[in-house]
């Protein structure tokens, strides 16, 4: 396949971007900064070409290893001994989704399937490779789901740090045991996405990883944390991929107002289930505020340090409900697909 000169110059442009957000401190910057620069060009005709879609497993295996690599035997701990409570927050999460959805769908109209993917928290690559899948518009999915992570990940860190008396200690890094560490984490990386393909598990390249990471940090083996220029490489592939589905006409219409409305009653929504799941289960609102976040696990589990609450106790649930809701957000899918004959409007089939 012959790559046009464009591109290139394109992912230059992109890290650049990426970097000029960090420097503004802004969310996801390696990600989202990408992602703005190429929607922007190729809203505006400036970029032409297709971003190929063969890079994105790269940043899909990188990101997860980085994800699941945060799954450390204090975080199994805590996940054993709060079973209830995590599976209570990931119910919650999906249940606050579906509700939101026929909600939208109700304001603003389209398939059932096509706002269950807009809303639903998991990762934006995924929820728009389930679009594709379903013939679903992927642009509105894009923008949607940037949002609701732009809005977790600056919202609630101001909101429970301005209710603190100030930042704790930071956290300890990951760490890294030289070569037999840097063996195992590759193994595992490689071995996930062939392992969820073999036995046909939704979004290999994702939760393969995922799963291989935290079964491996769970037992305490020997470890290699991605390094900070890999996973930065990785969110701008995946932010420039992202960006790249945008299109002029996203620019009009009620699509910004509706992708708003969702994130913000996504987000209220999961603060209500936080207040009322913390009272039911006798644990710290601000903990279970940062679990039930509906995304930016890395951002969630770093602000409890922070704030001097259970980083592991925040990781553990944020990995339950990835579990909980990606592997089962595709049939969901299906039977909204099914059951919803505006989808077949919106698909054209």
């Amino acid at each position: 396949m012959r790559i046009s000169p464009a591109l290139p110059v394109l992912f230059l442009a992109a890290t650049a971007a990426g970097y000029l957000m960090s420097l503004l401190g802004a969310p996801l910057p390696w990600m989202i900064g990408p992602l703005v620069l190429t929607a922007a060009a190729t809203a505006s005709g400036l970029f032409t070409e297709r971003v190929p879609t063969r890079i994105r497993p790269f940043g899909q295996i990188t990101v997860a290893t980085f994800v699941g690599a945060h799954f450390t035997p204090e975080a199994l701990h805590a996940l054993l001994a709060t079973a209830p409570l995590l599976i209570a927050v990931s119910l919650w999460v999906l249940m606050a989704a579906m509700l939101v959805a026929r909600l939208q769908r109700r304001i603003f109209g389209g398939s059932l399937v096509a706002n269950f993917l807009a809303v639903v928290p998991t990762s934006p690559v995924e929820a728009v490779v389930m679009a594709e899948h379903h013939g679903v518009p992927t642009a509105p999915v894009i923008l949607s789901q940037t949002l609701r992570i732009a809005l977790v990940v600056t919202v609630i860190p101001i909101l429970l740090y301005a209710g603190t008396d100030g930042p704790a200690p930071s956290p300890e890094a990951l760490r890294r045991d030289g070569i037999p560490g840097a063996a195992l984490t590759l193994a595992g990386a490689a071995l996930g996405p062939l392992l969820f393909r073999a036995i046909r598990l939704a979004n290999p390249f994702f939760l393969g990883p995922l799963f291989m990471a935290a079964l491996l940090s769970s037992l305490d083996l020997p470890a290699f944390d991605v390094p900070g220029p890999l996973l930065a490489a990785a969110q701008i592939v995946l932010g420039t991929w992202l960006g790249g589905a945008f299109r002029r006409e996203l620019l009009g219409g009620p699509l910004l107002g509706s992708a708003l409305l969702s994130s913000g009653l996504l987000l209220a929504t999961c603060g209500l289930g936080a207040w009322a799941l913390s009272l039911l289960f006798a644990a710290p609102f601000a903990t279970v505020m940062l679990g039930i976040a509906p995304g930016g696990v890395t951002e969630m589990a770093l602000t409890a340090g922070i704030l001097a609450q259970d980083v592991a106790l925040v990781t553990a649930m944020h990995l339950t409900r990835i579990f909980v809701i990606m592997p089962n957000a595709g049939w969901i899918a299906r039977l909204s697909n099914r059951a919803d004959p505006s989808a077949r409007r919106d698909t054209g089939r």
